[in-house]
């Protein structure tokens, strides 16, 4: 189906005024002042969008998207994400994470997690490793797994100046980046390294020390969790005004617990306010990473979880609040990030590009959203759902009716049908009987 959007005030993410969109086979056809349609043509559905703001969907980097690992036991494991907290938060591209859990949690559950995202509607990456070096891998090496598996972009989230972890040696470190910019080249990717940032006085001194020692380009390096403390802050202004791409976390804020943290749309003012190139600037969220509070002795005082949905949050802050131009604040959460990311198709309104899509209301609350122009927001609520997310269908689950928790003998094992126009995903009906069973896994 088609779908026309009509009379949006469009940020591509340059402001391009009042425009018509329209959209067909996942794709922007066409961008004009007045898209007016003639002739024998399928089905188009069409929303007035006068008085909304059309805004690219958000690339979210640095996501656990099958959760986290638990600093305060097995039950502190986080959960992974659903389709609808995704789409809800107006992200429509994601990069998977692990995070310091690379025992229970592998870059094989990661990339399952990605795929499955990818089928229920979105466009997924993910990194090779976790925090620990030598990293975790799917076929031994962090280079081959960029080469050789088409989601792997880079390797992370690789961590430095942090109690967490192996606490990397400059070689080490100078290492990995090695292993993803050669990875990169040789598969026509990104091949960044993601470096996880802890809170450790050091900072972003390791970095420094390898781009001093080596060759390597700065362009190899996403370092995040920037806005975790004032002093990492003040590290970030002179990284990002020595050339380096510095990354906000919009999960990190003050709160209760945290009081040491800077606000990301704060830090964004900050970062802008010192110098640093608005181009060099991108934020990512975090979400459903574990978000663990130490007191001064170490001890796990408090356990929380990251949330996608403050990485528009923190945009819209950094626009209302912040003063920030509105093509500014968006840059960091779409163009800037598909740049990093050498995803080509991503971060822009243009015809020929992927249909990922956001509109807003005139205070910035998302209203629709579009991925690979599939409607999947309609008036703020999500429309389609992952394969699992109505509990109705999983078998066991709560339904506050008189059955629940009794014996019922209609509730048996969930069954997702096969596309019924793919003829291979069943045999034929005469055959259904005689083959179908159950199987326990």
């Amino acid at each position: 189906m088609l779908t026309l959007i009509r009379r949006a005030k469009v940020y591509g993410p340059d402001p391009l005024g009042v425009k018509d969109v329209l959209l067909g086979g996942g794709e922007i056809l066409a961008v004009a002042d007045d898209l007016s349609l003639h002739g024998d043509l399928p089905p188009i559905a069409q929303l007035d969008a006068a008085e909304m703001y059309l805004f690219p969907g958000l690339i979210d980097q640095h996501v656990h998207m099958a959760g986290g690992g638990g600093e305060g036991g097995f039950h502190c494991r986080t959960p992974e994400i659903s389709l609808s907290h995704i789409i809800s938060a107006g992200v429509t591209t994601c990069v998977g994470v692990l995070g310091t859990d690379g025992v229970t949690r592998s870059t094989r559950e990661l990339l399952a997690k990605a795929r499955g995202l990818e089928f229920e509607g979105i466009t997924t990456y993910i990194y090779c490793g976790a925090y620990q070096v030598p990293t975790r891998t799917i076929t031994g090496t962090p280079r081959s797994d960029i080469v050789l598996i088409d989601k792997v972009i880079g390797i992370g989230e690789i961590a430095i100046s942090d109690t967490r972890s192996s606490h990397p040696t400059v070689q080490d470190i100078a290492g990995l980046a090695s292993e993803a910019r050669l990875g990169g080249l040789l598969a026509g990717k990104a091949g960044v390294l993601h470096l996880h940032v802890g809170d450790d006085d050091s900072g972003l001194s390791i970095l420094f020390e390898v781009l001093a020692k080596t060759e390597l380009p700065k362009s190899v390096f996403t370092p995040t969790h920037l806005n975790r403390n004032p002093g990492l802050l003040l590290d970030a202004i002179r990284y990002g005004l020595e050339g380096g791409f510095v990354d906000i976390t919009s999960g990190i804020r003050p709160d209760e617990h945290d009081h040491i943290s800077v606000k990301p749309s704060v830090a964004i003012r900050r970062l802008l306010d010192a110098g640093v190139n608005p181009r060099q600037i991108t934020m990512s969220s975090d979400s459903n990473g574990s978000s663990p509070i130490f007191d001064d002795a170490g001890r796990l005082v408090a356990m929380g979880i990251g949330s996608i949905a403050t990485l528009w949050e923190e945009t819209r802050d950094t626009i209302v609040q912040e003063e920030v131009p509105v093509e500014t604040a968006v840059t960091m959460v779409t163009r800037n990030v598909a740049r990093v990311l050498k995803l080509g198709r991503k971060g822009k309104i243009q015809a020929g590009l992927d249909a990922d899509l956001i509109l807003t209301d005139r205070e910035f609350q998302i209203q629709h959203v579009f991925a690979k122009g599939r409607w999947m927001v309609r008036d703020g609520r999500p429309v389609v759902f992952g394969t699992f997310e109505n509990t109705e269908r999983v078998p066991g689950a709560p339904d506050g009716k008189p059955s629940a928790g009794r014996k019922d003998n209609v509730r048996g094992r969930a069954t997702v049908a096969p596309d019924e126009d793919d003829p291979d995903d069943l045999p034929d009906e005469a055959e259904r009987p005689r083959r179908s069973r159950r199987y326990c896994c």
